[in-house]
């Protein structure tokens, strides 16, 4: 009697957390292994004095997003005390994530009776382990190499710091974070680490990772380090302008860029001149939604891009673009935030800009033109969403992928026009209503034979003895 009240007196004292403690589920050999860059497979093995039921898997990547996003799934296992369990990230389905990403996961298990755990979050960097990393730190740059001498990735370290210093004293714009650079050793190695990337491509920016990779080999050192400014200024106008809310023009984005580079490549600002002088220029609205695929267009694009950046700076200083940018960022439409912040649209910007430039303004070239009527697009984007990697293409070979949408100027010759989205909805409408007009004409003419039979039938009926 005595035995069983000092139980029931040490079941009221001890707090029941002890008690817990002794059905908890253990977590051992909890481990992630690479297989890059096609997958990664999460393992760990499970102990409980009652049957194991459930096991689920949270996991996910450390970057910027619109909200806490986790992946949850669901490995297959034996129910039992003792459970040991995987599931592979094939991401070859689920496309990739950039070199020098970081991973992270935890694991939750459920037994019979009801007792939880769930194990603390780890995390791992996805990286091929067959190149000898070496990294070098300086501010808010970690370069990371393993081809070339020292002086090569002391080299392509100072260019990262003063493109930053650079873009910092011209345009305000700071990292917030460190940056990842990873420099393979030539273009074949850098493809050989990403899923389902152009062939073409030389460098790419993951701003939502603050990483870059570009492939580099000792003797294109020059065009290394220009693309590297340019990588680098994409991570740091896409992390400053990260929301949710709204998007930035692409002329804004890729003129910033060219502007980290320092000025455009000779060839392209000679074709740029060679452009005002014939007078034709890019459209704004154009470059605000996209670039074209065509080489010579999209050169121009760049280029074009730089000097319209490049103007808003020095015309009106570095805290008007900075302004801008957060009210873009804020979900401003694009007008209206030029309208707040310059005193002029879209159409006035253009209009200033050219002006400065000796030409005509664009209204009054539509008013000039009027005369001689041509066929337009209907809608023309005014802002583009950027991907979430930033290509840029190799030299000398020109960029034929853009960051956002190609639209075609509006300049009313027939091989723009046919590759206008526009027009070949228009012709899709047509085709539609023009069967839905053969099906109508069809079932009416099917109505009035089977009403023109019912017809002779009862007079037939009617006429029976």
């Amino acid at each position: 009697m005595k035995r069983w009240s000092l139980l029931l007196l040490l079941s009221i004292l001890i707090p029941q957390s002890v008690y817990a403690q002794v059905n908890q589920i253990s977590v051992t050999n909890d481990r992630a292994s690479l297989a890059f860059p096609d997958d990664i497979t999460f393992s760990a093995t499970f102990k409980a004095e009652d049957d194991i039921t459930n096991i689920r898997l949270i996991y996910g990547t450390t970057q910027d997003s619109c909200g806490n996003v986790v992946a949850i799934a669901f490995p297959e296992f034996t129910p039992g005390k003792k459970v040991i369990t995987e599931w592979t990230w094939d991401m070859r389905k689920s496309g990739g994530e950039p070199p020098g990403a970081e991973i992270w996961w935890q694991w939750e298990a459920r037994d019979t009776i009801g007792n939880t755990t769930l194990t603390e979050r780890q995390t791992i960097t996805w990286l091929d382990d067959k190149h000898n990393w070496k990294t070098l730190n300086e501010g808010m740059i970690r370069l990371h190499y393993y081809s070339g001498s020292s002086n090569f990735g002391n080299t392509l370290k100072s260019t990262a710091v003063n493109a930053l210093s650079r873009l910092s004293k011209d345009t305000g714009l700071n990292a917030t974070e460190p940056i990842d650079l990873y420099i393979y050793a030539n273009t074949a190695d850098m493809r050989d680490a990403v899923l389902y990337e152009p062939g073409w491509t030389g460098g790419l920016a993951y701003p939502e990772n603050n990483i870059v990779i570009i492939g580099i080999a000792p003797e294109e050192l020059e065009w290394g380090k220009r693309t590297e400014a340019h990588e680098l200024t994409h991570v740091l106008v896409g992390d400053y302008t990260f929301s949710c809310l709204g998007a930035m023009p692409t002329w804004m984005v890729e003129g910033l860029a060219v502007y980290g580079e320092g000025t455009p490549e000779p060839s392209e600002a000679t074709n740029f001149a060679k452009r005002v002088q014939n007078n034709s220029l890019l459209s704004f609205r154009v470059l605000s939604g996209g670039f074209s695929e065509d080489p010579d267009k999209a050169d121009l694009s760049y280029s074009q891009s730089y000097y319209m950046v490049n103007y808003l700076i020095e015309q009106y200083g570095k805290e008007k673009l900075i302004d801008l940018l957060t009210l873009l960022k804020s979900g401003g439409e694009l007008n209206a935030s030029l309208q707040s912040n310059y005193g002029f649209d879209l159409t006035g910007f253009e209009n200033e800009w050219r002006l400065s430039l000796g030409l005509t303004g664009v209204e009054e070239e539509r008013t000039a033109a009027t005369a001689t009527p041509t066929i337009v697009p209907t809608f023309v984007p005014v802002a583009g969403i950027l991907p979430a990697a930033t290509l840029t293409p190799r030299q000398p070979v020109s960029p034929t992928i853009t960051a956002a949408p190609t639209q075609v100027a509006a300049t009313g010759k027939l091989d723009d026009l046919m590759n206008d989205s526009t027009l070949k909805n228009a012709v899709i409408i047509a085709t539609v209503c023009l069967c839905a007009s053969l099906l109508l004409v069809v079932v009416i003419v099917i109505i009035v034979l089977v009403r023109q039979a019912k017809a002779r039938t009862g007079k037939e009926q009617g006429g029976a003895p």
